[in-house]
């Protein structure tokens, strides 16, 4: 009582009521609580020792452990490609001594055969630079290569000067379906000369080989059936394909104009339709339009009466096709596409039934100065490069279909390009 009334007196601020309390909680705070636990944990024996034996994040790994496993994962991604939703497969890169492995820049290489192209070189072990102002291209196709010690990515617009040291270009920069080439014509004029003129200066400064992807479309509505590469063509070069067809003429024109006076190294490909994996799905072609629509269920829309014919290579053949031709010794140019002829109506059909889709065929009025027959003659392609496609059409478009049934799923709904002028929806 001597010591309580000491406190009561020393602090005058506790009631002899609240000094009980303050005890009493003491106590049992203590005493009788880990008396109580201590009892209790005999139930609940497994659930208290995992609680216990729970690590602490931050002992789990020293800061060498740490260090170590951060340059294992690195050298394991600079042998590798890293999955992605576009590109799930893992790709290895081979490894190259420094007097084998070339510096290559792809210009257009985050667009459809570029991103391809750019996966094979990757593949061989090569250092590659992509040159893409994302006008049709878009990054998640080279989003797989980004962490890659070998990989570069440049955004730039190739209608600009660019300063690199490489070994080889391959020049594919240019929007190549007509609903997105015929959106800026001028701007695709001037990517097909000052483009292909700025790359054809750099291949000078630095003497490197320069392929450029050409097209079938220099051929015009041909008046010879199959088109081989001695044809000159029949072009409108007044007509809405004509910022496209023109545009890629005179790149020609300017390649072997280099060759003859200044001694470049050129390599011409004359593209025919392609199909595959990483297409645009607004791009308006036709693959493309037919199997968003078969799969949508909506009409498959045929411009004209549907007799107009086409052919199509798949997506790899023609990257192997590009890189036999870029190191060959052959420097004319050569035709690159798969000589299976389809009229747009039977085409239609047959896409109909790979989807097994219920869609009517629906005929439109038919587009200004489209080509009535493209079949290539690929006999200087066998010769010259030992090339022909591998893949049949049919194979290709069932791998195509699954391809956009995936794009489907992710978007909801896709609007088809229609043949007029489209900017691209990215």
């Amino acid at each position: 009582m001597n010591m309580m009334g000491g406190i009561l007196s020393a602090s005058g601020l506790f009631s002899k009521q609240s000094i009980f309390i303050l005890m009493v909680g003491t106590m049992l705070g203590y005493v009788v609580l880990p008396i109580f636990l201590l009892e209790t944990s005999s139930f609940y024996p497994e659930s208290i020792q995992t609680r216990s034996n729970k690590p602490d994040p931050r002992k789990l790994e020293s800061g060498d452990d740490i260090m170590s496993r951060l340059i294992e994962n690195k050298k394991l991604l600079s042998v590798q490609s890293m999955p992605t939703d576009r590109s799930p497969n893992i790709m290895e890169t081979a490894v190259l001594g420094d007097h084998r492995r070339k510096k290559i820049l792809v210009t257009g290489g985050a667009g459809f055969v570029g991103s391809h192209l750019v996966d094979k070189l990757m593949m061989e072990g090569h250092e590659v630079t992509v040159v893409d102002n994302f006008f049709t291209g878009q990054k998640k196709n080279v989003a797989h290569w980004i962490h890659h010690p070998n990989f570069s990515l440049v955004v730039h617009d190739v209608t600009e000067p660019i300063m690199a040291e490489v070994d080889q270009i391959y020049h594919l920069a240019c929007p190549a379906s007509p609903p997105h080439y015929q959106f800026n014509p001028v701007k695709t004029i001037k990517t097909s000369t000052m483009g292909t003129l700025n790359m054809l200066g750099l291949a000078k400064r630095v003497k490197a080989r320069i392929l450029l992807t050409s097209t079938s479309e220099i051929y015009g509505d041909p008046q010879v059936h199959p088109q081989a590469e001695g044809y000159w063509g029949n072009v409108n070069p007044i007509g809405p394909r004509s910022c496209y067809d023109e545009g890629k003429r005179v790149a020609e024109t300017m390649m072997y104009s280099y060759k003859d006076q200044s001694n470049v190294e050129v390599r011409v490909a004359r593209i025919f339709n392609t199909f595959g994996p990483r297409m645009h799905p607004n791009d308006g072609r036709v693959v493309s339009n037919f199997i968003i629509q078969a799969l949508q269920k909506k009409p498959l829309t045929v411009y004209g009466e549907g007799d107009q014919t086409r052919s199509f290579q798949y997506v790899s053949d023609l990257v192997d096709g590009l890189h036999a031709l870029m190191n060959s010794d052959y420097d004319g140019p050569v035709n690159l596409g798969n000589p299976d002829e389809f009229t747009m109506k039977d085409f239609a059909k047959y896409i109909k039934k790979l989807t097994e889709s219920e869609s009517e065929i629906r005929f439109l009025e038919k587009t200004q100065d489209d080509p009535s027959k493209r079949k290539p003659d690929i006999a200087l392609a066998k010769k010259k490069l030992g090339w022909e496609p591998r893949v049949t059409v049919e194979e290709g478009l069932s791998k195509t279909i699954v391809y956009f049934q995936q794009v489907l799923d992710e978007a909801g709904e896709i609007i088809p390009t229609g043949p007029g002028a489209s900017k691209p929806q990215n």
